[in-house]
């Protein structure tokens, strides 16, 4: 499934102040997109048709905390307005939630804020029975 990586792609068009990861905040990027813990299925039927919902998050770290806020914003905007996303075929994207808006949590040891976007992707996936 390919899903991070679509929004990772539609994210970066955006003209940002750099370019998003897919990974955690770490020593060498302070700007990534990453899949919480928590997934689950919404419903199942008996074909192994699942509606699934995937929690994601964003994390943007800087000293710069109007841009910080103003960036996650912007990124919530657009992702407000995305009605489809071109899959790999193994899923369709049905929806996306934010909740909530965008929201600093911390300053770390660095004097840098933390900003986070979290939102909710549902999907509808075949699985395969007896696997």
């Amino acid at each position: 499934m390919d899903l991070i990586e679509r929004l990772a792609d539609k994210i970066n068009t955006l003209d940002l102040p750099q370019m998003m990861i897919i990974d955690h905040l770490n020593s060498s990027s302070d700007f990534g997109i990453y899949m919480q813990p928590g997934s689950r299925v919404i419903s199942e039927d008996w074909s192994g048709i699942q509606e699934r919902l995937l929690p994601f998050e964003i994390a943007f770290r800087t000293d710069d905390f109007e841009l910080g806020s103003n960036t996650l914003w912007k990124i919530s905007e657009l992702l407000d307005s995305i009605n489809s996303i071109e899959t790999d075929g193994t899923y369709e994207f049905n929806k996306l939630n934010i909740e909530p808006q965008p929201f600093s949590i911390n300053v770390d040891v660095s004097n840098k804020g933390i900003f986070l976007l979290d939102f909710s992707v549902e999907i509808t996936q075949k699985i395969k029975l007896g696997e």
